[in-house]
């Protein structure tokens, strides 16, 4: 196995030398009279920045894979070098650091060429950063860019020996509403090493959607690292498993009365709205989320079940279920949400629960004007609004 790795390694680096040489030969162009290696490494950097994070990422792989061997069998297996010092010592790199090579160009240079071929590159590689960048802002906007204070437990939950195949499927989902370094460092890890090929494909296809590297092992060269033959044996039963999970209110319902992974769930907020304001709210969700606030919002927190189209009484079994693992109200308030009965259910179920509920208008969240005040007028108390809620 270990032969396999290393040829796997040898051929990785050599498509990074390729990839390192590709670009470096399209910014050749645009180097100024004076370059020097720094700005030759600057221009790699601005003109591929989501391939160079591949490329550092990959590096961090290999010196994690290093520290675990060495940890086990006392010595490196890759000793890999990091993407600048890589680049450094490309043969093309070498020749344009050469004196002659630095001197024909000084005497060459073109301050109009250079500017004709920044407009070129420009032209070719701005359109393709722009459309990576929205793919991956895309992918984020799924998820919660924060770390919840059950992120632990969960993760713990998923390595359990006694977790099955199905409840880390659960599990899984979960934890992909949360971008942070713990869950891509954990993504990594089960595309690494996860047995089951749906939930290592899963991870993978993850990863990538965030522009983060990622490699997926074929199920062949996969190592179960267990000396228990019970386990093993029901390790590899259970490698070609495949759940579908129900995408409908009554599955998270069940979920969240008899699973380990919901009852884990807490949320410092929960976010009372209408659906027509949900940018002022993404707005407002990004906010929060940069003090570390877990915020639940059904369309981003259980948009794999709550779908509009599927409303019934199991959807408002797991709203009040979020009332309750919800330390605090916030009400965005707004023309759309006061005339709406499932903002008026939500107000009036908390404030049965004894929640402090807060308040604040989407004018003031589209301003930047975020100051959460406690609501004190209870406008939302209305016999009928249960009634007519769309079940």
């Amino acid at each position: 196995m270990s032969g396999y790795t290393k040829r796997m390694y040898e051929k990785d680096l050599q498509e990074t030398r390729k990839q390192l040489e590709k670009y470096v030969d399209n910014i050749i162009p645009l180097l100024s009279v004076e370059y020097d290696f720094d700005e030759i490494l600057n221009l790699v950097k601005e003109y591929y920045p989501y391939e160079w994070r591949i490329l550092e990422e990959k590096y961090q792989y290999y010196c994690k894979k290093d520290k675990t061997i060495k940890k086990f069998h006392g010595k490196e297996r890759y000793s890999a070098d990091c993407p600048k010092v890589i680049l450094r010592r490309l043969p093309v790199v070498n020749k344009l650091l050469m004196p002659d090579t630095i001197k024909r160009k000084r005497e060459m240079f073109s301050a109009q060429k250079q500017k004709e071929n920044k407009i070129i590159l420009d032209k070719k590689r701005l359109p393709k950063i722009k459309k990576q960048r929205e793919r991956i802002e895309k992918a984020k906007k799924r998820a919660q860019e924060m770390e919840p204070e059950f992120l632990d437990a969960l993760m713990g939950l998923y390595d359990r020996k006694s977790t099955s195949q199905k409840d880390k499927m659960y599990v899984f989902l979960e934890l992909e509403k949360y971008y942070c370094k713990k869950t891509i460092s954990f993504f990594k890890k089960v595309a690494d090493s996860e047995y089951n090929c749906q939930l290592r494909n899963m991870a993978f296809e993850h990863l990538q959607s965030l522009g983060h590297y990622t490699f997926l092992r074929k199920q062949k060269y996969m190592q179960i690292h267990t000396k228990n033959k019970k386990r093993k044996q029901r390790i590899k039963g259970t490698a070609h498993e495949i759940f579908d999970i129900k995408a409908i209110p009554q599955e998270l319902e069940y979920r969240i009365e008899n699973s380990k992974e919901q009852k884990l769930k807490t949320y410092d907020y929960f976010v009372s709205h209408s659906s027509m304001d949900h940018q002022s709210v993404q707005k407002l969700i990004t906010f929060l989320n940069k003090d570390n606030k877990n915020v639940y919002c059904d369309w981003k927190a259980d948009d794999n079940y709550l779908k509009r189209n599927l409303v019934c009484t199991a959807t408002k079994n797991v709203i009040n279920k979020r009332i309750e693992q919800s330390r605090r109200i916030i009400f965005v308030d707004s023309v759309a949400s006061r005339n709406s009965c499932w903002v008026k259910y939500e107000l009036n179920y908390a404030d049965q629960q004894g929640k402090e509920i807060l308040i604040l208008s989407k004018d003031s969240i589209d301003s930047d004007n975020i100051c959460l005040t406690t609501l004190k007028d209870k406008w939302f108390t209305d016999s009928n609004y249960e009634s007519i809620l769309q079940l």
